[in-house]
């Protein structure tokens, strides 16, 4: 059974159904956001800088002229080093542990908008905070759109920072941060290598039936109050799918996929996959969840991912 629905995963090919305004939508979209100044701000972080790594708390303007937030940690012993930007999951911080990053790079993490003061997660009843659905009917206010440029925009924030190497960048993004990474990747030429951990956000149209993750069901419980609603949000969500965004990506791509997944489901993870159209790995895990290869797929990502970085 498990080596039929393998061969299901890899043959499944849902046809793009980008709106007539897609790519319209976007470039104007990243048009307006250029024309506010990025204003980025670099505060040494004491707390966290070790014998490794130069932390610091970063600041700079996102989407509608509001404040974005992230940490940059700067290897001690690396001149003008690459960048690796790092973007995590819908209702999750940003975890790392130094040791686990490659010290010839600069590393990036972004915090999600709203994220920077999210309670702590019950495990038996994990909050989930509602943004998927902020301004969901209005795609120029929507949340998810204000996600995607924050992300575009590390990339030009990184880019005034004078110790950095910005000419080649890669994206490590899970989740929502994958969708993010993705976006990113699609409309800036300077990611070089992109890496998506249990993407979400892709092949909606099925996703949003088989996802059990909060943000599907954030979604999913709108509908249902506003069952009046459903065609249009469906509709705007379109434009934040993955697939409509696949063919622009021209860096090299690794892919995690858990087949037990039911945040990410496996199905829509292939969806994606099966259409990128440039140089791509799955790493494909038959019998775990979200996590798909936990902190084993994690060195093994970052590992891909200096490899890439450094043969350019």
């Amino acid at each position: 059974m498990a080596a039929k629905n393998f061969e299901h995963y890899f043959l499944h090919f849902p046809e793009m159904y980008r709106e007539k305004n897609f790519l319209k939508f976007w470039e104007n979209a990243i048009s307006d956001l250029k024309k506010v100044n990025i204003k980025p701000e670099f505060h040494p972080n004491n707390k966290k800088t070790t014998d490794t790594f130069n932390v610091y708390s970063v600041h700079y303007t996102g989407f509608q002229k509001s404040q974005a937030d992230g940490e940059l940690l700067m290897p001690v012993n690396a001149a003008k080093p690459r960048v690796i930007i790092h973007l995590h999951d819908y209702n999750h911080r940003m975890k790392y542990r130094q040791d686990s990053l490659d010290n010839r790079f600069a590393h990036f993490f972004l915090t999600l908008r709203g994220h920077s003061n999210l309670p702590t997660r019950d495990e038996k009843e994990p909050a989930s905070p509602g943004y998927m659905t902020e301004n969901i009917m209005d795609i120029e206010r929507y949340y998810v759109t204000a996600v995607y440029l924050d992300a575009y925009r590390v990339v030009e924030m990184l880019r005034l920072n004078q110790e950095l190497d910005c000419s080649i960048i890669g994206i490590i993004g899970k989740g929502l941060g994958a969708a993010s990474a993705l976006f990113t990747a699609a409309y800036s030429k300077r990611i070089c290598a992109l890496v998506l951990e249990t993407p979400s956000f892709c092949h909606l149209n099925l996703s949003q039936n088989l996802s059990t993750g909060d943000a599907a069901n954030e979604i999913n419980n709108l509908i249902i109050k506003k069952g009046g609603k459903k065609k249009l949000i469906k509709t705007n969500l379109s434009y934040f799918d993955g697939i409509n965004l696949s063919d622009m990506i021209k860096c090299p791509v690794l892919v995690t996929v858990g087949l037990k997944d039911t945040i990410s489901p496996p199905e829509c993870i292939f969806a994606l996959f099966n259409h990128l159209k440039t140089e791509k790995t799955v790493e494909v895990y038959p019998e775990e969840g979200n996590s798909a290869g936990g902190n084993v797929q994690m060195k093994k990502s970052m590992a891909w991912m200096a490899g890439k970085l450094s043969s350019i």
